[in-house]
């Protein structure tokens, strides 16, 4: 009677730990009778869950677990998940029953209701609707000139002027960057009026490399314990520990890959030297742009005991990333791949043989300095020219001193 009482327990618990986390999403589609949507979250065993229903007389139903709110990303299209497709939409699902209209064709408009989280995403939304208004025509232009200069690609254009549609996209990218001041004020805004929101941590993550480590930990503190255990929470505070090894008064960690030339490399054959060990990539044009200087820097110091490491994010393509090492003349130090691992990123596990995870790196160009013991002693990720000026000044003193 002991151990029929004792599984009655446990299936007791095992029940209330699944009800608790459970949810059930109901849609309505205005202009649609018959088909697939598909969904994509994280689920409770922290993994990406993919999942298609039926649409039947324009109404469809997702059953399915999560342990705290996340993301759901939602398509009416089962085969890609474009962003950019009119019927491609975001918000965030919990345990409980949610219901979600939208309609065929502009699924951007849909109307969630059941979830708390989504109410506060859309309280965040909204307050950036105006700056968005203003800034969609210059993404509109951003957008033609990317899907232009890919068709060029596709035809093989000349690469004068691939280059100069690169160029040109580069620029409309920057007037957008004159705009990400703006929307992380409203963001720091939000942050501070909703401390432990699961939308505050979510968010939290894509301001890593514009926030200080102090402003990232108080934000991070008043989230409160249930929110830092959340998928969120967990995701943002490793972001942070990254940042905090790749910033000033670290002990650089250890690296080994095999460099451009196939032989192995390591930072600990550095010792006893400068060195920056420069993130770019062959597509990042201020990354490109910033290599002129660098050249400048590696004559003017290496023969004092100066060195360059160059760490770039072009895993996926081999080939543009040598062309462009070529083409800039920088072989004349080291070069090495970031070590990306895109199959584990899609499943959400960990790579240990990522150099811009050990380094906290999250926007090109980034620039580590390290002095002679292996210990940073300067972090350069903003690509501006006061920055650049307090990189050339700290090289100054320590190679000149």
């Amino acid at each position: 009677m002991k151990k029929i009482a004792f599984l009655t327990a446990v299936s007791f618990c095992s029940f209330m730990a699944y009800s608790q986390n459970a949810f059930t999403l109901n849609g309505k589609i205005t202009g649609r009778q018959t088909g697939k949507v598909s969904i994509m979250y994280m689920g409770s065993n922290g993994k990406m869950v993919r999942d298609t229903a039926l649409v039947k007389d324009g109404t469809f139903v997702f059953k399915g677990m999560v342990t705290s709110p996340v993301e759901a990303y939602f398509s009416g299209n089962t085969k890609t998940q474009s962003m950019d497709d009119a019927n491609f939409t975001s918000f965030f699902i919990e345990p409980g029953n949610i219901n979600i209209s939208l309609k065929e064709g502009d699924f951007k408009k849909a109307s969630v209701t059941g979830s708390k989280t989504q109410n506060e995403a859309k309280e965040l939304q909204d307050s950036m609707a105006v700056l968005q208004q203003t800034i969609k025509p210059l993404e509109d232009a951003y957008t033609k000139i990317n899907n232009i200069y890919i068709q060029a690609m596709k035809d093989k254009k000349p690469e004068a002027y691939l280059d100069s549609l690169h160029e040109k996209a580069a620029a409309m990218h920057d007037q957008l960057s004159d705009y990400s001041p703006h929307f992380a004020n409203i963001s720091y805004k939000f942050f501070a009026a909703h401390p432990s929101s699961y939308v505050t941590a979510a968010n939290l993550r894509y301001y890593v490399s514009s926030l200080t480590l102090d402003s990232l930990k108080m934000f991070y503190n008043a989230l409160g314990t249930t929110v830092q255990q959340s998928l969120y929470g967990k995701d943002l505070w490793k972001q942070i520990d990254q940042l905090q090894s790749g910033s000033p008064g670290a002990v650089a960690k250890n690296f080994t890959a095999t460099d451009i030339n196939g032989n192995k490399l390591s930072l600990a054959d550095f010792k006893g030297k400068y060195v920056i060990v420069d993130f770019w990539a062959s597509w990042c044009v201020p990354c490109r742009h910033s290599n002129p200087h660098l050249k400048e820097l590696y004559a003017k110091y290496h023969d004092k005991g100066f060195d360059i490491i160059g760490v770039s994010d072009d895993d996926h393509n081999d080939t543009a990333w040598r062309k462009a090492v070529t083409k800039d003349g920088i072989g004349i130090w080291h070069h090495v791949l970031r070590g990306l691992d895109y199959e584990k990123l899609n499943k959400g596990e960990d790579n240990e043989n990522d150099i811009s995870n050990k380094f906290g790196v999250h926007s090109l160009p980034t620039k580590i300095l390290i002095d002679k013991n292996g210990v940073i002693i300067g972090r350069y990720d903003q690509a501006t020219d006061e920055e650049q000026a307090v990189m050339d000044k700290k090289l100054a003193e320590v190679l000149n001193g």
